[in-house]
């Protein structure tokens, strides 16, 4: 995959491609210019300057620049069409559904206040908080797994988990994982002040203005806990969960047994194509959640005041 990419640039190179252009453009029109007039520069050579065998030479290294320029060409042209990367487009099914279950909950509040007038602690009773960012991280996970395109990620290969950012204590707590049916989380606090735990790849992306974390050699150079799925980790990827100054928490996406990127350009890549937008679902419930607890705590000290 690593040659791949490396062949990858070198026929897509714009000096490579300017460099066999210009070949190609000198050598057709003097093909045309040979066919319209004539002319020919290996007979003026012979009878002007050069001896025929020279010139013969020189014929030769000619011909066999077009014909590398020809080839060199070609594949630059199907680079240009199908150009390399780990991952390929996929229709966004995982994010329509859930989409689609955000607007059902959106219309069961809609309908809880027609029916009773507006009911605060009923509406804020169904935003089911916990159980939408399993749904998206679970759709998020399957998203993720049907995008690579150069290998085959199986549910083991994948490992997603979210946690719980408490700043009264300076914790990352856990949430949540994927694959959920799945044992496989042995930290479950993770104090951000704690030496034990400075070198977590979480802990030095939350204790900086980053907002992601990369690391393409994960075998050699993540920082490894207690947990045996560590033994197989090839790349991991993490992010903040934050909206504006509000920070939320922060998630870990872990690939495990097969490489998938050839280096940390093309994880960005990734990142940016392929996981934000689920991040942005799963800010958008955070934002719910801390309104509807906003809303719940008006309507009682209104009713207090009432």
């Amino acid at each position: 995959m690593v040659l791949k990419k490396k062949v990858a640039t070198f026929f897509t190179d714009k000096r490579l491609k300017l460099l066999v252009d210009s070949i190609l453009l000198i050598g057709s029109g003097y093909l045309m210019l040979k066919k319209l007039f004539g002319f020919s520069v290996s007979s003026w050579l012979t009878d002007n300057y050069l001896k025929e065998g020279l010139v013969n030479n020189i014929v030769a290294v000619a011909i066999a620049v077009m014909i590398s320029a020809i080839i060199v060409k070609i594949i630059g042209l199907y680079f240009d069409n199908f150009p390399h990367s780990s991952h390929s487009f996929v229709e966004p099914d995982d994010i329509s559904d859930c989409l689609h279950r955000i607007n059902a909950e959106i219309g069961e509040h809609l309908g809880k206040c027609e029916d009773d007038g507006i009911n605060i602690p009923a509406v804020c009773e169904q935003h089911v908080f916990k159980v939408n960012l399993g749904l998206i991280v679970e759709s998020m996970a399957e998203h993720i797994r049907k995008s690579i395109s150069n290998v085959k990620i199986k549910k083991k290969d994948l490992f997603v988990s979210l946690y719980f950012f408490d700043s009264k204590n300076n914790n990352l707590d856990y949430a949540l994982h994927y694959d959920a049916k799945r044992d496989l989380v042995e930290t479950k606090v993770i104090p951000l002040s704690d030496k034990r735990y400075e070198e977590y790849e979480s802990v030095k992306c939350m204790n900086s203005a980053s907002a992601t974390a990369y690391v393409h050699n994960a075998k050699k150079e993540y920082k490894k806990g207690g947990s045996k799925r560590n033994r197989t980790i090839k790349h991991y990827l993490g992010c903040k969960v934050f909206s504006g100054e509000r920070l939320y928490g922060f998630m870990n996406i872990e690939f495990h047994h097969s490489s998938v990127f050839s280096d940390e350009d093309e994880m960005q890549d990734f990142m940016e194509e392929h996981v934000y937008p689920f991040k942005l679902l799963l800010e958008y419930q955070f934002l719910k959640k801390e309104f509807f607890s906003s809303l719940k705590i008006y309507d009682e000290h209104w009713r207090k005041a009432s």
